[in-house]
């Protein structure tokens, strides 16, 4: 069977793992977007190019100025996004996601472990949830729900959520109640839904029209 350039990086990264490698997507190398998986290593998928669904476990992926590609997962790993990049959908365990300018994402954003930061003129079409990581917004446009249950949530510019910021109240003894995660809202910021609030959270909301959206559903005693 003749090995194409992605077999042959496949085959050098699992020889090779202990000492890390990094597997790069080129469509000068005659990758068509049939997608790709490293255990160990990192992803670099190269500007303008389509790489298809990624899964790296324990390496970082990186996807340069106007790249695309479909689903996304990753275990203990960063995801570093530039300019202009389009996904379908990210699931990450434990790493953060950092996004440049003009970043789509066409399905939704979950984290368990991780902070996500996305720059001004994103677009999310469905929902943003994480668990214990941070979300910082920049002038990014929400399509539904911003969910979370121990992360801090800080909207900023002029962005546009559409449905609902949540706060789900922690159902197992694992997670540390005692830290009251912050919320903060700048006034500039279009919140179409409520701020429902299942748990005690430090509310900076800088509009009175926000401030009318607080929903709060836990006991006064939690």
């Amino acid at each position: 069977m003749t090995k194409t350039p992605l077999t042959a990086a496949l085959l050098i990264c699992s020889t090779t793992f202990l000492s890390g490698c990094l597997i790069h997507i080129d469509s000068g190398q005659g990758f068509e977007g049939d997608g790709i998986s490293s255990v160990l290593g990192n992803i670099d998928v190269d500007e303008h190019d389509y790489a298809g669904n990624i899964s790296s476990v324990n390496g970082n992926v990186e996807l340069d100025s106007h790249a695309r590609a479909d689903d996304i997962s990753i275990v203990n790993g960063s995801l570093d996004i530039e300019d202009h990049v389009q996904v379908n959908s990210i699931d990450i365990v434990n790493g953060d996601i950092d996004a440049g300018t003009h970043f789509r994402v066409a399905q939704s954003i979950e984290t368990v472990n991780g902070d996500i930061f996305i720059d001004n003129k994103g677009q999310i079409t469905n929902s943003i949830e994480t668990i214990n990581g941070d979300i910082v917004l920049s002038t990014t446009h929400i399509g539904k729900n911003i969910e979370s249950l121990n992360g801090d949530i800080s909207v900023e510019g002029e962005s546009v959520i559409v449905g609902d910021i949540i706060y789900h109240k922690p159902e197992s003894r694992w997670f540390d109640t005692d830290s009251m995660p912050t919320l903060s809202i700048a006034s500039t910021v279009l919140l179409e839904g409520n701020i429902i609030l299942e748990r005690p959270v430090e509310l900076n909301l800088e509009n009175a029209d926000h401030q009318q959206k607080v929903i709060v559903r836990y006991s006064s005693k939690q």
